[in-house]
């Protein structure tokens, strides 16, 4: 009565199935939409901001690892010197003359003026004494020629430059040092920066004419530059942020002495020796404000309080010589990497995301943005690279999870209501045959409810109440019989739903149950013995007074599950030689008076959870194909293994090996080691070898089922 009602809920429960499919292939189709939009949507928000409005953001991509990374560290090979002495608002020229002598006696390498002398002094004589200490240093007489046993050394002077705009024509013009000083130095270059709002990001090389300071020094002290190639595009890899005026222990990347300390001759013998010493306004000394002299960087971009000072013209120019000389400056992705990085990860996050689950989707968002910044931090550090990973963390990622998040929850929303009465008759129907957490399973991927079937891998149980018949004839009352086993039912069940197992009928007094299908399960072969244990154990009890024991067979292997019966009905159930050889094991356990019996396929999946023999190897009634048997003794965890179970292996050894008086001889004394009840098996073995069906070979032939 119970099975009729089960099947008379399942006819009406795959119709709806049916229906529901339908909504659920309707969902995914427009789910398929919602993530081509999304893709669309997040590329084009994407190149929107990469070469139309998104010079703010793209920039992100360079300044921020700056956090992270401080810089490329402590410069050893330039000093700086701040001049600290005005004269007319201009930098005073006159100690210039002493200054270079000290640096010379010093033993520096080269000298270069992140200064423009473009007005001769007032006093004539400051100018003389300027250009004759500047061929002093550079080893040279008043014609420019070496002097024999002096070093040769390089004096760089700074060229500034100016547009114009004259009856509509533009142009650049170049403010170059007086002419005595130029005449006295080796050269001079364009210290003008390349900046957006006195921002410093990129290094400065010169115009096309003219190249810049640093390049000169650069290429004067044996740089290897390419100059076919000064025009390419570089950006500037800082050494570090400035150091802070307001904290005396806050050093720079560059050690700087103030000029008066040199005159004094206030520093290390060895400061100076063999560097290149680039001499500028202290900072701030020709104005605090922004673009006198002063300029912002990355470090500028995040600090908190304001407390890091604006770096000066000098140190600007320090670090872009120190990527010369090292040739570690930083170069800029190409224009159709950057497209296709937009592309792909607009694609990937603008649809992928619409398939997670919101709180899914925001981990994933947040992991990707981490992993762009990562990807950033490690291309400037080990590649010298960057690329506009920052479009894609702060601007694709957000917009791409904002439009998964608002499409899926409408489309869910739309959809799931159409389905509400759907899936409460499917659960309605299912719930006699499947555990709850199965149910939701099915209920959330959908059932497939055409006629047929595909081949998969399950794990099958059969049951069978042991002396059935014998309590039948024993009770004589059907109605008593009904209510045992439906309570023998309602336990059973429970232990097989507990560890999501599948029902698939009721024959009689027993059970076929199944693991891994509807829904593929790679744990099903573990599930159905922990169940079956958990059966075994809890029908030790006697229902409704009547001691119930069950007798259990196991196996796991490729069957068709299905829906097998005609358009009007359907059941749906697993058919196969698995599903066969899974009963045969069941039957097994009245023959050796065992309870769980099951296949080599399914003991070689337990690992160590269980304690098991193998009870021999045997050709069953229906199959050519031998099959070794097991049988399931208990958990690990809850007591040792038998003392028995070697002696027993011993004898099927014997057996194997046809020593019929040793396995005789090994099978008698487990029997006797087990007991006064003796041992199931080794009976059977002992009644097998005593008759004329004899074993060969260790392979035990049963005809009967």
């Amino acid at each position: 009565m119970i099975q009729k009602d089960s099947k008379s809920m399942a006819a009406p429960a795959l119709s709806m199935a049916k229906s529901a499919g339908m909504i659920r292939r309707t969902e995914r189709g427009t789910k398929l939409a919602a993530a081509f939009a999304g893709a669309v949507l997040t590329v084009f928000t994407g190149h929107l901001a990469l070469f139309r409005m998104g010079k703010s953001l793209v920039s992100l991509s360079y300044d921020m690892p700056f956090i992270v990374e401080r810089g490329t560290g402590i410069s050893d090979d330039l000093r700086i010197v701040y001049l600290n002495q005005l004269a007319d608002e201009l930098l005073d020229r006159g100690p210039q003359a002493s200054l270079l002598d000290q640096l010379g006696e010093a033993g520096a390498r080269a000298v270069v003026y992140d200064v423009i002398f473009d007005r001769e002094s007032k006093n004539p004589e400051i100018d003389r004494k300027f250009a004759t200490a500047i061929r002093k240093f550079r080893g040279v007489n008043s014609d420019g020629n070496p002097i024999p046993g002096m070093p040769q050394r390089q004096v760089m002077l700074a060229c500034g430059r100016k547009t114009f705009n004259v009856t509509g024509v533009a142009g650049e013009q170049l403010i170059p040092p007086t002419g005595m000083l130029l005449d006295a130095a080796d050269d001079f270059g364009i210290v003008a920066v390349d900046d957006e709002e006195f921002i410093i990001r990129k290094l400065a090389t010169g115009s096309q004419d003219e190249p810049s300071l640093i390049w000169k020094i650069a290429q004067a002290v044996g740089a290897d530059l390419d100059e076919s190639r000064r025009l390419e595009p570089r950006w500037i890899n800082f050494a570090g942020p400035p150091p802070d005026s307001t904290d005396q222990n806050s050093t720079g990347p560059f050690k700087a002495c103030p000029s008066y300390s040199v005159l004094l001759g206030g520093f290390n013998a060895d400061f100076f020796r063999d560097k290149i010493v680039m001499i500028g306004g202290e900072p701030g000394i020709v104005g605090e404000a922004l673009g006198k002299d002063l300029f912002s960087t990355p470090y500028h971009r995040f600090q908190i309080g304001g407390k890091l000072p604006l770096m000066s013209g000098v140190e600007v120019q320090a670090n872009g010589l120190e990527n010369l000389l090292h040739k570690n400056w930083l170069t800029r992705s190409s224009r159709e990497f950057d497209l296709g990085l937009i592309l792909i990860a607009g694609i990937l996050t603008g649809s992928g995301l619409v398939f997670i689950r919101p709180v899914r989707a925001i981990i994933a968002a947040v992991v990707l943005i981490l992993t762009c910044g990562l990807a950033g931090v490690f291309a400037m550090r080990f590649g010298r690279i960057w690329f506009p990973w920052s479009v894609v963390a702060f601007l694709q990622i957000p917009v791409a999870l904002v439009w998964g998040i608002a499409a899926r929850s409408y489309i869910e929303r739309f959809f799931r209501i159409k389905l509400t009465a759907e899936q409460v008759i499917i659960r309605t129907a299912f719930a006699k045959y499947l555990s709850p957490q199965m149910l939701d399973r099915l209920t959330a991927e959908g059932f497939n409810t055409n006629l047929g079937g595909e081949k998969i891998q399950a794990a099958m149980m059969f049951t069978d109440i042991e002396a059935f018949t014998d309590m039948c004839e024993r009770l004589r009352d059907p109605q008593r019989i009904v209510e045992t086993l439906n309570h023998y039912f309602e336990r059973t069940t429970g232990s097989i739903f507990d560890h999501d197992g599948v029902i698939i009928k009721f024959i009689g007094d027993a059970i076929f149950a199944a693991w891994g299908a509807p829904l593929a399960d790679p744990a099903a072969p573990v599930k159905a013995v922990r169940a079956a244990w958990k059966l075994f154990e809890s029908n030790k009890l006697a229902v409704a007074g009547e001691e119930l024991k069950t007798r259990i067979g196991l196996h796991f292997g490729e069957v068709v599950a299905g829906n097998i019966g005609s358009t009007r009905r359907v059941d749906y159930t697993l058919i196969g030689d698995a599903v066969n050889l899974a009963s045969r094991l069941e039957g097994l356990n009245k023959m050796f008076d065992t309870h769980i019996l099951m296949s080599q396929s399914i003991r070689a999946c337990l690992g160590e959870e269980f304690h098991t023999r193998r009870v021999g190897t045997f050709r069953v009634k229906g199959r050519q194909e031998v099959t070794v048997v097991h049988e399931l003794l208990g958990p690990t965890r809850e007591m040792p293994e038998p003392a028995w179970i070697a002696s027993y292996h011993q004898a099927l050894d014997a057996l194997d090996a046809n020593h019929t008086p040793k396995a005789l001889e090994l099978f008698a004394a487990v029997s006797a080691m087990r007991g006064p009840s003796g041992d199931g098996p080794s009976r059977f073995f002992i009644e097998r070898l005593k008759s004329a069906d004899h074993p060969r070979d260790g392979i035990v032939e049963i005809k009967e089922k």
